[in-house]
């Protein structure tokens, strides 16, 4: 009698301890799925914020103006840079195929405020730059993507291996036609810069 009751008390341990076993795997894995759907959804958070899964209107209540040839301010004070392209300074000269000089600067920031004029401009946000400028992708009414726009119509240049050679096909085409400062000759953007540092 005595080894039966040993018995029946040792199987009601081990029922016991595999039912707490069971609870704990249960647990577990409940706590294991909370965890996966967290880290699920903080990886959409930073895709939202890094790769601009969502593009951030700006225009057209925004007011927006052209500071030159790839500089966007908003009535908001933020600045945006657009992205892969870089378009002679504002006080940057160009010269014609005839040799005479052409504000080529002021010709750009012209271009890029009639590209904006048309509203519903929504930029995306690729990064941020040294001067604290958004860098963004940005688009217009009637105007898919204005950097290569600017690009295309010859105010503006590819930037090159920094932004994986974006628009390096539209500039060729540009330099083909002779559009804008292709017309004749230039100081690449890059290099006037450092020619004519600013003073603040």
């Amino acid at each position: 009698m005595a080894r039966r009751s040993s018995s029946k008390s040792g199987s009601k341990t081990t029922s016991s301890r595999r039912r707490s076993r069971s609870t704990k795997q249960t647990l577990a894995q409940q706590l294991g799925k909370a965890i996966a759907l967290l880290l699920v959804l903080g990886l959409v958070l930073l895709l939202n914020r890094y790769c601009g899964l969502e593009s951030e209107m700006i225009g057209p209540r925004a007011k927006l103006v052209a500071i030159d040839g790839d500089s966007l301010r908003a009535s908001n004070g933020e600045n945006y840079r657009i992205f892969a392209i870089d378009a002679p300074e504002l006080h940057q000269t160009c010269t014609d195929a005839k040799g005479k000089e052409w504000d080529c600067g002021r010709a750009a920031k012209k271009e890029l405020a009639k590209l904006i004029k048309s509203g519903e401009v929504s930029c995306i946000e690729q990064a941020t730059d040294k001067y604290g400028r958004n860098v963004a992708q940005c688009r217009a009414k009637g105007v898919p993507d204005i950097g290569e726009t600017m690009v295309r119509k010859g105010f503006a240049i590819d930037l090159g291996r920094k932004t994986g050679y974006a628009y390096a096909g539209v500039e060729s085409e540009a330099r083909a036609a002779g559009r804008g400062i292709w017309a004749g000759t230039f100081q690449r953007p890059g290099a006037w810069r450092q020619d004519n540092p600013r003073n603040n």
